[in-house]
């Protein structure tokens, strides 16, 4: 109960019993019973005025609006209610939050409270002038439930005298009854069957809403007749557990059989590896060290398989728990997103549509924006279909349920992940999917963790986007497809989908059983009016549009009911051009030419009105509101089947997405690529022409030195080749792959490769250089693979393309340079294992793709944002660009063939760290400084800058690692222009 929102009413016409006590339900619209105004000969004569403790505030005039015909209350107790209409123009609605309507169900006593001005504390030397008495109590549902009403047993505070005649409880007729955060009856008369007058009679509101017209006149208002139950003292939602089980996709014998039976052959083939090289004689006791390395590899690579998973109730409720502020933090973001950068959010109605068979057991015939996460509360069971119109606000209202779970002050209940459906190959089952994407994203790679929190039912999937997994116009066979996996999926589910899209699926009987299905409704004036109110900096300059809105014959009435429209019109009134453009429309009737008009005039106040000031003075970054919208047509126009990556053979226009590292295409066909080449060579340079005077100071040159700079000149190359490839592999380092089984089996797979060169290289080159080659190696390839290589990646292309190369470079290292000493072996190990790996992912990534693998690139895991694949990349190329500035300073310094003073030390370091970090590791980074450059004075230098500008202000959302123009149609008006 809301104080600010209690009323106290005095109708004029009567000589007594002429006050009574109201409730505002919206900022003009007042809640009483009607015995209280039925003998108003003239309607607007009401008076009304606030609840002030110190009497400053004003009768106001109100006129009844409903019911519209007189009550018999004497013989329909039940229809004692009556709705006011403030239409004073001094009046000055207070800010408060939206009242909750409820019922109570069962037969539990259910504790009630309300606040009204009875005639027990009148002040008798100035009658106008009474004083506030609680009405504190419960509610019998089992006394006399044949009448309809509500038995309220005040039974606890002051209870007025009974009286022969009339009663000492006159003037609180009207008051709102609360159990808890719900009203649910309006007060009537007291019953004359207690000497003390402690017993009353109330309308509950769910009679109310079930008369004609009652739900209506709160809707024309912006509120909401959405019946809640109460909670009474029943049993526990779930008496035996939260949490459903749920039949996960087992892992199949064979594989298992496959992975240990490998794990056996490699351990063979390493042992008979290590004992090769006992028949050296020089370094006898060099022979032992590739036993203990190999083993311990082995060993690490090995014991994950035979290890289980923690199903401790700790360590499970743990998980959930760090998931669930996971997914808390990335819906807040998202949802201020989707908000237009604010937290004014729209009131999105929805109603339930019938079932026509399969539905649920319990579901609210229609709901609201606020009311979504107790919707899905009622629901037995907890699946539910979004459904709505484009711009309707399905994505919003998803994301907003699961906002509102997760912000509760206690939810023991399933996680809400949302997931995007566009992304899911129906040929993998769901579950399995699902532990995926839930791995990448949310729990560091754990796939492990990720089906054993779904296993135990403690996941409610939010499944966004069911009609954007086929093209438009298709058969929808992969959306099919979807439903009958979900279909075979027993847990609680939320999914979205386009309202013309399912009805077309259900009219083939593909659809989610045992569920609800809600359409989200148009916006109404009074829900549109009161956002742009609310979220206006100068109300004076949305005069005129409040009546406007109520009149679906003109175009603003026409246009403005859907939260896409209304948001452009809340954005673009924030200027005083945008606001002047939106009031030319009041008084035109609605056509198509003029909904096209007004649509893009809207737009083409758009991006000015985000490029002003803000209201503090504040200017923005980009002020050229010219300039961003050249830049972001620029972006528009290379879009193309939904990434900036070049259309396939057959793709429409249309996509969305704007990936970071797939960016070239902005530049031109080759411009960036180009760049981006040359760019590597030029991050190389500095390295080679340091390297050459190192030697030349320690008088290397021109033999062995010149062979070793040969020997490191593929490099260069191959990494000016990988960065103008079409589809480059982002970087990354995921250290978390090192307590994972997959890690582990790529290092042991790095050691069995490495020891797969002493065979070869041992009789040519010694024991020493052999060892150092494949301890190296295994180092860079092993755990290069493990923490930077996706998991999908084709092994036997990567090996068929690695080893060779690795041997290739060992051998001629050794033949060239080898007489140099013992570290040339470090060098070559370490040289072989990055040209393995840059020579072998490729291949391997390549065969991926044709099994539906490989590309694109997924998120990175953690919470994903569009700069992840960038930042990853960056990260990687530092990292990599460290550990080689470290190893070349120690050569510099302490390896006698290569010692120089520390200033030339220094600097030849940090040149041979930038080129084996920014280049030849961050291909990403190489690439996208090269749109940058090959796109000068085309698009801003601080590209990255830009993006994070636009999404930040709402013209672009993100999606995972990559942004989205906001809507379809920003993104015709892009790409077309006006008129679209």
């Amino acid at each position: 109960m809301d104080r600010a929102r209690i009323m106290e009413i005095w109708n004029p016409t009567r000589k007594e019993k002429n006050f009574g006590t109201g409730y505002l339900v919206s900022d003009q619209l007042l809640l009483t019973a009607y015995h209280v105004v039925e003998d108003a000969a003239v309607r607007r004569e009401i008076k009304v005025r606030r609840l002030d403790l110190e009497g400053r505030t004003s009768w106001v005039t109100a006129e009844l609006i409903w019911p519209p015909h007189p009550v018999d209350t004497t013989a329909h107790p039940e229809r004692d209610g009556a709705l006011l209409r403030i239409a004073d123009p001094a009046w000055q609605p207070p800010r408060a939050a939206p009242v909750r309507f409820g019922r109570i169900r069962g037969g539990d006593r259910v504790p009630c409270l309300g606040l009204g001005f009875p005639d027990a504390v009148v002040d008798r030397s100035r009658p106008k002038r009474r004083d506030t008495m609680p009405v504190r109590g419960h509610v019998d549902p089992l006394h006399a439930m044949k009448s309809g009403m509500l038995t309220v047993h005040v039974d606890s505070g002051v209870v007025p005298k009974g009286l022969s005649a009339g009663s000492n409880w006159s003037g609180a007729s009207g008051t709102a009854l609360f159990c808890g955060p719900l009203l649910v009856a309006v007060l009537a008369t007291d019953k004359k069957i207690s000497d003390t007058a402690n017993v009353l009679d109330a309308v509950p509101i769910s009679a109310l809403a079930a008369l004609p017209g009652f739900a209506q006149a709160l809707a024309d208002h912006g509120a909401h007749c959405v019946i809640e139950d109460v909670p009474g003292l029943q049993s526990e939602e779930y008496p035996d557990s939260p949490y459903p089980s749920i039949a996960m996709t087992p892992i199949s014998r064979k594989q298992r059989v496959r992975t240990v039976l490998g794990s056996a052959v490699a351990g063979g083939v390493v042992a008979g590896v290590s004992v090769f090289p006992f028949l050296s004689p020089r370094q006898p006791i060099a022979a032992w060290l590739p036993a203990p390395v190999a083993g311990g590899a082995l060993t690490a690579w090995a014991v994950p398989l035979f290890r289980r998973p923690r199903r401790s109730g700790s360590a499970r409720e743990a998980a959930r728990q760090d998931l669930a502020e996971i997914v808390r933090r990335q819906s807040s973001e998202r949802r201020r997103q989707l908000l237009g950068g604010d937290t004014m959010a729209i009131n999105i109605t929805y109603k339930t549509l019938p079932d026509v068979g399969r539905g649920p057991e319990t579901a609210w015939p229609h709901g609201d924006f606020l009311s979504i996460a107790r919707f899905l509360d009622a629901l037995r069971p907890k699946r539910l279909v979004i459904t709505g119109g484009p711009g309707s606000g399905k994505t919003l209202l998803a994301n907003e349920l699961v906002h509102q779970l997760l912000t509760r002050a206690s939810y023991p209940g399933p996680v809400p992940v949302p997931v995007g459906l566009a992304g899911w190959d129906t040929d993998v089952p769901f579950t399995d999917w699902l532990s995926t994407v839930m791995a990448r994203e949310y729990l560091s790679g754990s796939e492990t963790k990720a089906r054993d929190l779904l296993a135990s039912g403690r996941i409610l999937p939010v499944l966004d986007g069911l009609d954007e997994m086929d093209e438009a116009g298709s058969d929808q066979r992969h959306a099919i497809a979807a439903l009958t996996q979900l279909n075979q999926f027993e847990g609680p589910l939320v999914i979205t989908c386009r309202a013309a899209n399912y009805i077309r699926l259900s009219g083939g009987d593909d659809r989610l059983l045992d569920c609800a299905t809600i359409q989200i409704n148009d916006v109404s004036p009074a829900d549109g009016w009161h956002y742009l109110h609310q979220r206006a900096y100068n109300t004076a300059r949305l005069a005129g549009l409040e009546p406007e809105l109520a009149k679906p014959e003109t175009v603003l009435g026409d246009l403005l009911t859907s939260p896409w429209m209304l948001t452009l019109a809340s954005l673009t009134s924030q200027s005083d051009a945008g606001a002047a453009a939106l009031r030319s429309f009041i008084g035109t009737p609605t056509s198509t030419d003029g909904l096209r008009q007004l649509r893009d005039e809207l737009l083409n106040q758009l991006v000015p009105t985000l490029c002003k000031p803000d209201p503090k003075g504040v200017p923005q970054p980009y002020a050229d509101d010219s300039a961003v919208t050249r830049w972001l047509r620029l972006l528009a126009a290379n879009l193309h089947g939904g990434t900036t990556a070049p259309a396939d053979p057959g793709s429409a226009e249309g996509g969305r997405d704007l990936a970071v590292h797939l960016l070239w295409p902005l530049a031109g066909p080759r411009a960036a690529r180009y760049a981006a080449a040359g760019l590597t060579l030029a991050c190389w340079l500095p390295a080679f022409v340091l390297l050459t005077i190192c030697l030349r100071q320690c008088h290397q040159l021109p033999f062995p030195g010149l062979p070793l700079l040969l020997l490191l000149s593929p490099a260069p190359f191959l990494a000016a080749w990988s960065a103008r490839a079409r589809h480059i592999q982002p970087r990354r380092i995921l250290f978390q792959r090192l307590r994972s089984r997959l890690g582990w089996r790529r290092i042991g797979l790095g050691a069995l490769l490495g020891w797969v060169l002493l065979p070869p290289l041992t009789p040519l080159f010694g024991v020493a250089y052999a060892l150092a080659v494949a301890i190296a190696f295994t180092l860079v390839f092993g755990f290069g693979l493990a923490l930077s290589v996706r998991a999908d990646i084709d092994r036997r292309h990567l090996v068929a393309g690695g080893l060779p190369t690795a041997l290739v470079l060992a051998g001629a290292a050794g033949s060239l340079v080898g007489t140099l000493g013992d570290f040339i072996g470090v060098i070559a190990g370490c040289g072989a294992g990055a040209l393995a790996l840059a020579v072998g992912v490729p291949l391997g990534l390549r065969a991926a793709r044709r099994t539906n693998g490989g590309d694109p690139d997924p998120d990175p895991p953690g919470v994903p944002t569009p700069l992840s694949p960038l930042r990853n990349d960056a990260t990687a190329g530092l990292i990599a660009g460290l550990i080689v500035t470290g190893l070349t300073l120690y050569a510099t310094l302490n390896i006698e063939w290569l010692r120089v003073d520390w200033p030339l030390a220094v600097a030849t370091s940090l040149a041979c760290g930038l080129a084996a970090g920014p280049g030849f590791v961050a291909d990403v980074t190489r690439q996208y400084a090269g749109v940058v450059l090959a796109t000068r004075g085309k698009l801003p230098w601080h590209l990255v800058g830009f993006l994070r500008w636009c999404h930040r202000v709402g013209l672009l959302r993100s999606a995972g690692t990559v942004y989205q123009i906001r809507h379809d149609e920003l993104l015709a008006w892009l790409q077309h222009g006006a008129g679209v």
